[in-house]
């Protein structure tokens, strides 16, 4: 089967969650011969057609600069490249991930009479404090995205599920959630030392992700844990207003700030590390929280979204209720404390994501989800002669 993804970004040149898990789903589906292309925006200077592991990667519509930044042309200009790729190409399943590239994918699909899955990682009506709520078009344009009918839509954990049942009206027997995963071979070929008193977050530097709790806390700390450090991985429109809390604070020499990190890198920085801490309060899934587990680490995160399904409270981890500082304070510093109770916390964790999170047996259900699509298409009557198989 021939099969098209559909997505703003791709790896390496935008290390998302959702970007990650396409390539892990693609090169799988490659291994097992599929044909697998993928259609994102263009990037600055970034070759037009890439080959990422036998992935064929097309960059089409606008040229960015500094990705995620795009404007309201950009939008358009990606969506009508999309629709006349789709529309000039033949594929037999289509798989787009919110927020722009659902529309333009769910048009050209009902014109090629293409069966399409839609990828809905997480949604805004969980928690007041979403960066989409900012925007009342953007609010908007969720709320008729996420309608659509689409033939199919995948979602990553069952709360969101349950938000698209609730809030937005969709039927259960419409949506299957399948779990993100982690590529378990390629965390145990990384090798580092655990650093103690370390604290690691990884993530979209933005307003729902609250990195400037952690900020508070290293503040509050650093006189009862001496050596109290705080890595934070990732880029976005909060991080001048981090920095100048950091000197604000006094904790320069506390916190470091990457960027750009390939994927073994960010895996190294985590082995390195004692904890992740995840204080967002907008999570469909929480992909740091498994792939630091799978490197024996120990999470802490907002009770919040996704989350809840990777984090047992107590075993691989702790839950906090949403936007308790407090709370995240005391737990953070119970760790760090007790070496005992993280290397506990750490192998439970990479139990769990051994049974629950493997990328090898979440492939299984993505292939049967495409299958039933196809089988779908065919019992309609729709047909396309010219698909490659």
């Amino acid at each position: 089967m021939r099969v098209l993804i559909v997505s703003d970004f791709f790896v390496p040149h935008y290390p998302g969650g959702g970007e990650r898990r396409y390539f892990e789903i693609g090169k799988r589906l490659i291994e097992r011969g599929w044909r697998v292309e993928v259609i994102s925006m263009k990037i600055k200077g970034v070759k037009e057609k890439e080959d990422i592991k036998g992935l064929k990667v097309h960059h089409i519509g606008p040229v960015i600069r500094d990705p995620p930044k795009r404007s309201f042309l950009d939008f358009l200009h990606f969506m009508l490249a999309v629709i006349f790729w789709i529309l000039s190409h033949d594929y037999d399943v289509i798989d787009a991930q919110t927020y722009a590239p659902l529309l333009p994918a769910f048009i050209a699909s009902r014109i090629k009479r293409t069966p399409m899955v839609a990828t809905i990682h997480d949604v805004s009506s969980t928690f007041p404090d979403q960066w989409i709520q900012s925007s009342k078009t953007a609010k908007l344009a969720e709320k008729t995205l996420l309608r659509l009918p689409y033939d199919r839509i995948i979602t990553v954990s069952n709360a969101t599920k349950r938000a698209l049942i609730k809030d937005y009206g969709i039927k259960p027997e419409r949506i299957q959630v399948v779990y993100n995963g982690v590529d378990l071979p390629l965390v145990d070929s990384i090798k580092a030392s655990r650093t103690p008193d370390t604290l690691i977050f990884v993530g979209r530097l933005a307003p729902h992700k609250h990195v400037d709790h952690l900020l508070k806390i290293v503040k509050e700390l650093k006189d009862e844990i001496p050596d109290i450090r705080l890595k934070i991985i990732g880029d976005g429109v909060e991080k001048n207003r981090l920095l100048k809390l950091v000197k604000d604070y006094n904790i320069e020499d506390r916190v470091s700030f990457y960027t750009k990190l390939k994927y073994a890198d960010v895996i190294y920085h985590m082995k390195e590390s004692s904890i992740l801490v995840l204080p967002s309060t907008r999570e469909g899934f929480g992909m740091v929280l498994a792939e630091a587990n799978a490197c024996k680490r120990p999470v802490i995160a907002y009770k919040t979204g996704g989350v809840i399904e990777v984090i047992k409270d107590g075993e691989n981890g702790f839950l906090i209720e949403p936007l308790n500082i407090k709370s995240l304070k005391e737990k953070i510093k119970t760790l760090l404390l007790d070496e005992k109770l993280q290397q506990q916390m750490g192998e439970k964790g990479r139990k769990i994501v051994e049974e629950k999170f493997n990328w090898d047996k979440i492939i299984d259900e993505i292939i049967k989800t495409y299958k039933s699509m196809n089988k779908l298409t065919r019992k309609k009557g729709i047909h396309n002669h010219q698909r490659s198989y």
